[in-house]
């Protein structure tokens, strides 16, 4: 079973998409920040800096922690916020 990475703001628009399944051997929030950074040069910058905030099941992570991540977990992708 695939999971599922929900994605807002600038990164639903350079994916094209809403989201997009959990990619394959990721097992924390840090391998995922990595391979989509890999899968994405356009974002990796901001992916590596870490403006790029990771929520697992509602909750905003820390990739320091080790965090896992799961096909059954809600992750969501929530880039840096801008306006006025």
């Amino acid at each position: 079973m695939a999971g599922t990475v929900l994605l807002f703001g600038r990164l639903k628009d350079v994916f094209g998409a809403a989201s997009i399944a959990l990619p394959d051997g990721v097992g924390t929030a840090a391998e995922l920040r990595a391979r989509l950074a890999e899968m994405n040069p356009d974002l990796a910058e901001m992916l590596r800096a870490k403006t790029v905030r990771i929520a697992v099941n509602q909750e905003m992570v820390a990739d320091e922690a080790g965090t896992p991540v799961s096909a059954i977990d809600e992750i969501a992708l929530l880039p840096p916020l801008s306006g006025g």
